[in-house]
């Protein structure tokens, strides 16, 4: 009996298991289907266009990089509008938007007087608005992307000072003096310590000061503040200011840095500042003609952009001046940064492009998205305030130079090429070639003549001088040559020209 009663008690328990699992199973079939029913569709791309003043310029190429790798990340559909430095052709391109359902721009004016009609368009087609670079004056703006304009302008004052500190250091009767340690670090760092009697400060890189007793300043790191131009004795020093476009805010608060930053320093007198209306260097060689005409000569150039640095530095090597004027840009594109590793050009200030595309695309896609983003601070724009993010800048020297061989592909191989051929030019005289004497004789014999000019170059003779150290260099010079004249430890040597090759009396 006890067997057949839990039999029956199995039968009965199975029963209702296999009712229990009838239940259950349909509720996890609607679980199922409710989860794949609340699973939500893949968000839109964010409609977002970046329209650039030119496309061309080299800032914006590395800006246009960075920005098409990382807009998949941000979930966004970019669409460039190159305006060509035409702001009529800007003007049409901003017009439809909103058709287009873009949600952001970001805004590079060709011309800064009419960007404020332009933002103000946009701005009432509901299309949040982000200022790169250049901020248009008394403007609603939803976010502004800049580097440190006055910083920009503070290094390249800085970098003047202490070329001129280090000139002051062999001469002991110059009255040159450091500016105070702290007046060209980054807003809201702290000044360093006055420095005690006989001792000088200079701040340097980071806002930190190296202080000696020695009365000289010291810079650590990796900027090489030695200049290639071979500044004159003669003081005070003519400095001109190439200033952009004067309209643009860039422009201006860059000028007003150098201008504020070199204020009250007795060995420097800034004797010009040329405006170039939509940083057009085209005016440039007239402009330092007219100052070298003006003044006698110039010896420092500031710029606020590459572009008219490098404008700057072919005007100077047509007249042979490259050697003897210190120049200075703003932007660090390829050929300034190539002219520095070749030793045409002195020093630019790197505005960090790469930073100012991650920082616009993140502006722009969080307006887009949510109406909002994550800015930095804010700027104060006449009658708005504007959130902004500011990206700081670097001084760049031949030295540093590498740290712009990520973007500069091919800056790397200059660098090494310029670096070879100096090792090669500081070599000890007859290592050059084997042959050693002979061939230095005959380089000698070919340095003290003077070649005869070729057709088409009547009137003119080209002299081709070849040194002790295997440095050449060619002059031409109107006229025959009668005699070539060299002095070397109190001797004097005669070589041979076109006219009379005897040695005569020199002149008193």
């Amino acid at each position: 009996m006890g067997g057949l009663r839990c039999l029956g008690w199995l039968k009965q328990t199975s029963a209702l298991l296999v009712i229990a699992v009838l239940l259950v199973l349909p509720l996890f079939s609607t679980g199922c289907g409710n989860q794949e029913a609340q699973r939500k569709p893949a968000e839109a791309p964010l409609k977002i266009a970046f329209a650039v003043a030119d496309l061309n310029r080299d800032g914006n190429k590395t800006i246009k990089k960075i920005v098409d790798e990382q807009k998949k990340q941000a979930n966004a559909d970019i669409i460039w509008l190159d305006a060509k430095n035409d702001a009529g052709e800007q003007q049409k391109q901003l017009s439809g938007l909103a058709d287009k359902k873009i949600k952001a721009v970001v805004l590079q004016p060709a011309d800064p007087g009419a960007a404020q009609a332009m933002v103000e368009n946009l701005a009432r087609s509901g299309i949040k608005v982000v200022a790169l670079e250049s901020l248009p004056v008394n403007t609603p703006l939803e976010g502004y992307i800049a580097s440190e304009h006055a910083m920009v302008g503070r290094l390249q004052a800085r970098y003047v000072l202490e070329a001129l500190r280090r000139s002051a250091e062999t001469r002991e009767d110059s009255q040159f003096t450091l500016p105070k340690a702290g007046t060209i670090i980054r807003p809201g760092e702290a000044e360093s310590e006055p420095a005690q009697e006989g001792q000088t400060s200079l701040a340097n890189e980071s806002g930190q000061s190296r202080t000696t007793s020695s009365g000289q300043g010291l810079v650590s790191g990796v900027v090489d503040y030695t200049v290639v131009a071979q500044l004159p004795t003669k003081r005070p020093l003519n400095l001109v200011i190439l200033q952009g476009d004067p309209r643009d805010q860039t422009a201006r608060d860059i000028t007003a840095a150098n201008q504020a930053a070199l204020q009250g320093q007795e060995e420097i007198s800034i004797v010009e500042v040329f405006a170039h209306p939509r940083w057009d260097p085209i005016t440039v060689p007239a402009n330092l003609a007219e100052a070298m005409n003006k003044h006698g000569r110039i010896d420092v150039i500031l710029a606020n952009d590459s572009t008219l640095a490098m404008a700057a530095v072919e005007f100077l090597k047509m007249g042979g001046y490259e050697k003897s004027v210190l120049t200075v840009g703003a932007g660090a594109d390829e050929k300034a940064s190539q002219a520095l590793v070749r030793g045409e050009h002195d020093a630019e200030v790197d505005l960090q492009p790469e930073m100012l595309g991650r920082f616009a695309l993140e502006a722009a896609a969080g307006l887009a998205k949510t109406g909002y983003w994550q800015y930095g601070e804010k700027v104060n724009n006449g009658d708005y305030s504007v959130p902004a993010r500011i990206v700081p800048a670097r001084l760049i020297t031949a030295k540093n130079a590498y740290l712009l061989e990520e973007r500069w592909k091919e800056l790397k191989k200059a660098r090494e090429k310029e670096g070879g051929q100096q090792q090669e030019q500081a070599r000890p005289p007859g290592e050059e070639q084997s042959g050693g004497q002979e061939q230095g004789d005959q380089q000698g014999q070919q340095g003290q003549q003077g070649e005869q000019s070729q057709p088409g170059q009547q009137g003119k003779t080209t002299l081709r001088i070849t040194t002790q150290d295997g440095k050449t260099m060619e002059v031409q010079i109107e006229g025959e040559v009668k005699k070539i004249e060299s002095s070397q430890g109190g001797q004097q040597g005669y070589g041979q020209g076109s006219g009379d090759n005897r040695p005569e009396e020199q002149s008193q």
